[in-house]
């Protein structure tokens, strides 16, 4: 059972990281006359101050460092900032699906192997709840540290 449970989960994993690469794939943006057109009309969200102006930022930066410059500058100049706050959406974003992944092994474990036996329902329990705070935390700690910082 250890094994199936364990193929499936990895199944889930690879899964996921395909299907975020295909998004990530189509979000390029294309070689053409059409790229000069879609520029300009980005130049003109930018100009709206109630436009999402900072998620067309963020999405055309394409490095490490240029993410993390990006950052050091909007939290004042300094690097360290920068460099916590790249990190923490690195694990805001990566935490999603490995929390679902081990979410679905948690309820497998609580739900169907607990009716059998108890200490695997406790343990099975005790991921659940773990993991869903654990999610939470990871979710919310950028924007707890952008505000954070941002109060000095």
């Amino acid at each position: 059972m250890k094994k199936i449970s364990l193929i499936i989960s990895a199944l889930i994993l690879s899964m996921s990281f395909l299907f975020v690469s295909n998004v990530m794939a189509d979000n390029l943006p294309e070689t053409s006359t059409e790229t000069t057109q879609s520029s300009k009309d980005e130049n003109t969200e930018l100009d709206n101050p109630y436009g999402n102006a900072s998620k067309v930022t963020i999405s055309r930066l394409k490095t490490k460092e240029e993410k993390i410059a990006y950052y050091t500058e909007a939290l004042g100049g300094n690097k360290t900032n920068g460099v916590v706050l790249y990190w923490l959406n690195v694990v805001k974003d990566y935490s999603v699906p490995v929390c679902f992944v081990l979410l679905v092994i948690a309820a497998l474990n609580f739900f169907i192997i607990g009716n059998k036996k108890l200490d695997r329902r406790e343990k099975g329990f005790s991921m659940l709840v773990t993991l869903i705070v654990g999610l939470i935390v990871f979710q919310v700690l950028p924007f707890l540290f952008a505000i954070i910082v941002a109060g000095r």
